[in-house]
């Protein structure tokens, strides 16, 4: 039985580079906010069962019966309370994919590839367009 040898180009192992070192960071940050959640290290800027009991609230209506909850990117204004250092770990991990799509983008540009270096940095620009609330699905 013969095994065949795969290999990866400079884009591809750019890619992976980053994303595996940011995902098993991203790992160990979302571990400590949840500890550090869960066993109240913190000060919670929303107590525990107020979060429960509101949990299949739309957010809006849960910000309308929770006063003084954080919302949208606020979370990095109270980033010394426990239940939105953990929230933030979650923001890291969704931020990944665009570090990594950076790295390709360079990975690209070095190649000389200009079309996916494009399209690559446009995708960067989708996604931060899209987490300011610029780009919008109707809703």
């Amino acid at each position: 039985m013969k095994q065949e040898t795969v290999h990866a180009d400079k884009v591809q192992l750019a890619y992976a580079g980053i994303l595996s070192k940011a995902t098993t960071l991203g790992m160990i940050l979302v571990a400590i906010g949840y500890i550090v959640y869960v066993f109240q290290l913190l000060p919670l800027s929303v107590p525990i069962d107020q979060v429960a009991g509101n949990w299949g609230l739309r957010a809006s209506e849960f910000h309308q019966k929770v006063p003084g909850a954080p919302s949208g990117w606020s979370c990095f204004s109270h980033a010394g309370q426990g239940d939105m250092l953990s929230y933030i770990s979650i923001i890291y991990l969704g931020i990944v994919t665009m570090m990594c799509l950076v790295a390709a983008g360079f990975a690209f540009l070095r190649e000389k590839n200009m079309i996916y270096t494009l399209v690559s940095f446009a995708q960067i620009a989708v996604l931060i367009l899209a987490a300011a609330g610029v780009v919008s699905g109707g809703h």
